[in-house]
């Protein structure tokens, strides 16, 4: 078995944040209620008419990511749309991002902060994001929330998410992925370029999909016992460098499975354990894919994944 599901957890954004999932899942539930604005890049954009007129579009980018990488699922596509590493490379308006807090695997506390073009300041955000991952569909929504141990960052101008997410899902052999958004970059910015940008942030799509189809797909983990708790994970994409911290006490058991492309990684991968203790075995899965197998982790571990040499 998997550890996937959605995990229960008592932080003071929890229903903030449940709720900001409900909404993407409404949103993206069909296409009701939204009109196709054109296509670009094979990527179907739309918009949904709002009761306030004066409110920020509601947006949403629609495409197929067909000729899958060895597999790859809809797990791993949800992964490299939102791993700070892979975004830094998919969307030139990312500057960078922190996870300030980890509730579960799948929830946390963020500060990101976009690039903006001269001389419209940056726009910096603080919310929470929370993924849902089934075998067949993974959704991952992200909401601004107020918490005063962020406050605003010098020289840039704090917006508001209202409401951003990916619904990724299996169509046959193909995998359907969509982003939807709706965000309050707040403060002043030209209305014809605010609405042109606006209007193109569903492009960020296209862009995860064109990222699988040269690269594949980023180290994927899967943690398959409680007796670890997840601590983070980050991605550097020019040096294909993944790593994971882990904490716990899980002596005689099998504790995570680590899957990497080998579209990214044709001569296999290099695996180095620092902190506590374990055991790491390599194979491959049934794709070909090289495979790392974490057993009887104990203390505080990092576990780096490379390019085989």
């Amino acid at each position: 078995m998997t550890i996937d599901s959605i995990i229960d957890s008592d932080n003071k954004f929890a229903k903030e944040t449940r709720d900001g999932l409900a909404y993407l899942k409404n949103l993206t539930a069909n296409l009701e209620n939204w009109t196709l604005t054109e296509e670009q890049d094979n990527v179907k954009l739309y918009s949904k008419k709002l009761d306030d007129p004066d409110a920020p579009p509601l947006v949403r980018g629609d495409t197929v990511l067909a000729d899958l990488p060895p597999g790859c699922t809809p797990f791993e596509v949800a992964t490299v749309a939102t791993l700070p590493g892979c975004r830094k490379i998919w969307d030139d308006r990312f500057d960078q991002a922190e996870i300030k807090e980890h509730y579960t695997r799948f929830e946390g506390l963020f500060w990101v902060k976009h690039k903006a073009p001269w001389p419209i300041s940056p726009r910096d955000f603080v919310g929470t994001t929370i993924r849902d991952i089934n075998p067949n569909v993974c959704y991952t929504s992200m909401i601004s929330v107020q918490d005063d141990r962020f406050p605003d960052t010098p020289k840039t101008v704090r917006g508001k998410i209202i409401i951003s997410g990916w619904k990724v899902d299996q169509q046959g052999n193909n995998i359907g992925i969509t982003y939807v958004n709706q965000v309050d970059l707040a403060g002043y910015i030209p209305a014809a370029f605010l609405r042109k940008l606006l209007l193109q942030i569903p492009l960020c799509a296209g862009k995860v999909r064109n990222y699988i189809r040269e690269f594949g797909f980023v180290p994927s983990l899967k943690l398959v016992s409680n007796k670890v708790e997840f601590k983070g994970e980050d991605f550097d994409h020019d040096k294909r460098a993944y790593n994971v911290q882990l904490s716990g006490d899980a002596h005689d058991h099998e504790v995570a499975h680590i899957t990497c492309s080998s579209k990214m990684y044709p001569k296999g991968v290099s695996v180095v354990l620092t902190g506590g203790k374990g055991d790491v075995k390599q194979d491959t899965d049934d794709n070909n894919n090289p495979r790392i197998i974490l057993k009887n982790l104990v203390g505080d571990v990092k576990i780096i994944i490379t390019k085989a040499n």
